[in-house]
């Protein structure tokens, strides 16, 4: 039996999954003989850790067994053991038993991990569409509504006989909602709802943190505690509070600012934007730039004097070259500008250009902004 490496308490974890593997497939699929056989049966006795691994080993197969028909699964066994067959090319002076434990081992590898994989994938529950950074997505839905998907984003879509519920976990999305009054279509993000019965807007949910920014029609966002059957307590057109109010962070102009209670809910029309900060509390704008709110969907990044943390923040979502803030003094620096989405190196050598900052390409992945000295 070619299974054994050493004593089985010096033997390491994966190569004990290895082992394990390489067993399993030799007994279904050959070479086998019955000595082989009866040396599989006396590990298995005397050692424990190795019948785990042999256990989840065939636990493993059986599922690849069950999706056989998958073509991401035929394939990649096709292609496990051709690379196999490869890698062993130059190495047939070895005996035959010794050659199919490395072709084994790399197919059972292979084939595993693509179960694996494949069960990951299936692991969001149904309605769930998700974009990695720099990435964006468009969803048709059945009932002709359609969402935009920003980077980085993940939502699930989940529909009953009285409503149409989207849940934002992470991210930006713009909303097409098809008209439908027997249905609302609702967007949940954080603590508030955003409810439609037929209009355009964005919503963007990070670090708990909500914007929504109106394009067309009307909307009203919700507290989570109140039923969307109550009428918003605050319409967009009143103003009943023009002093002390704090400007949001972000691409909302200064003025035309209400401050909202945490409790409250909201009307919003064309051209208003909302936003929730982490502690509940809320500010409502007027005159929001669309074009700026916008600009992802056009592969640009527009920033209006907001933070220099912020604008890391949102570039941050479409590059795998990462921006960090080294220095903490610089994270409230104002910056302004059009970027495109993904250009980190753009966005540094103009922060470099405008701000006292010196960026500093750690690596590969990374760029490091600290005070110029």
């Amino acid at each position: 039996m070619t299974t054994h490496a050493g004593p089985p308490g010096q033997t390491q974890v994966g190569d004990l999954d290895d082992q394990a593997a390489e067993a399993y497939i030799r007994c279904r699929q050959g070479p086998w003989s019955a000595a082989d056989q009866s040396a599989l049966e006396a590990r298995l006795r005397q050692d424990a850790a190795f019948a785990e691994a042999f256990g989840r080993a065939g636990r493993l197969w059986q599922s690849v067994d069950t999706q056989a028909a998958q073509p991401e699964l035929m394939v990649m066994r096709e292609q496990a053991m051709a690379r196999a067959r490869r890698h062993n090319v130059g190495r047939w002076h070895g005996t035959e038993r010794r050659r199919w434990r490395s072709a084994a081992a790399v197919a059972a590898v292979a084939v595993i991990g693509g179960v694996v994989a494949l069960w990951l994938t299936q692991v969001d529950p149904p309605g769930t569409y998700q974009t990695g950074l720099g990435e964006q997505q468009v969803v048709d839905l059945d009932d002709r509504s359609r969402i935009a998907l920003d980077a980085a984003t993940r939502l699930r879509v989940r529909y009953s006989d009285d409503a149409r519920l989207v849940e934002l976990y992470e991210g930006q999305a713009q909303f097409i909602v098809a008209k439908d009054p027997t249905r609302p279509f609702k967007v949940r993000a954080g603590d508030r709802t955003v409810v439609a019965l037929g209009t355009v807007f964005t919503v963007e949910y990070v670090d708990r943190q909500m914007r929504v920014a109106m394009i067309e029609g009307r909307v009203a966002v919700l507290p989570s505690s109140r039923s969307p059957s109550h009428a918003p307590s605050v319409l967009a057109s009143q103003r009943p509070n023009d002093g002390g109010a704090t400007p949001p962070a972000g691409n909302e102009p200064p003025g035309n600012i209400d401050r909202i209670a945490a409790n409250q809910s909201v009307e919003l029309g064309a051209g208003q934007g909302l936003q929730v900060a982490d502690d509940g509390s809320a500010t409502l704008a007027s005159g929001v730039d669309i074009n700026a709110v916008t600009a992802w969907r056009r592969g640009q990044v527009v920033f209006d004097g907001v933070p220099l943390a912020e604008a890391v923040r949102r570039l941050n979502r479409y590059s795998r070259l990462q921006v960090e803030i080294e220095d903490p003094a610089l994270a409230a620096l104002q910056i302004s500008g059009v970027f495109e989405a993904g250009d980190a190196h753009a966005f540094a050598d103009a922060v470099q250009a405008y701000l006292p900052v010196t960026a500093d390409y750690a690596d590969a992945r990374t760029v490091r902004l600290r005070t110029r000295r």
